[in-house]
């Protein structure tokens, strides 16, 4: 019984307080919520025929479009995307504090590729690959 309960007391001060800290859940969230824009941007490419451009900074990444189709193959790509969620009027995402992203810019073209393989750092643990030949994001 000794034994038993001191494999408890072992689990229970390592296991717990991982248990209850919400960065954890937070910082995953982010970075699902990351790739799922990013996978946006590029069927957003393909449906509307128009490239899409995607920006990091360190603290967040947004979504650009051309302002008509009329522009679409001479740009510029400086209008937001609209959030399809209705949760913002654009798609703007912030990262929480304590999480960094790499600063890149690419876009995604109609067929949904993009010029070169992007990779992306999204905190310290974790990451994701844009294969340039067809857009596929992969998880790292």
């Amino acid at each position: 019984i000794v034994v038993v309960i001191a494999i408890v007391a072992v689990l229970a001060i390592i296991a717990v307080p991982r248990f209850f800290d919400i960065d954890i859940f937070r910082d995953r969230t982010f970075y699902d919520e990351t790739i799922a824009g990013v996978r946006y941007a590029q069927k957003l490419a393909v449906a509307t025929r128009c490239p899409v451009r995607v920006q990091f900074t360190t603290n967040g990444f947004t979504l650009y479009r051309p302002a008509s189709a009329s522009t679409c193959d001479s740009g510029p790509y400086d209008t937001v995307v609209t959030d399809p969620l209705g949760a913002q009027p654009t798609f703007t995402r912030t990262a929480p504090s304590g999480i960094t992203l790499t600063a890149a810019n690419f876009s995604f073209t109609a067929a949904g590729n993009t010029a070169a393989d992007v990779t992306i750092n999204v905190g310290s643990s974790r990451s994701f690959r844009v294969h340039a030949a067809t857009g596929f994001v992969q998880e790292l």
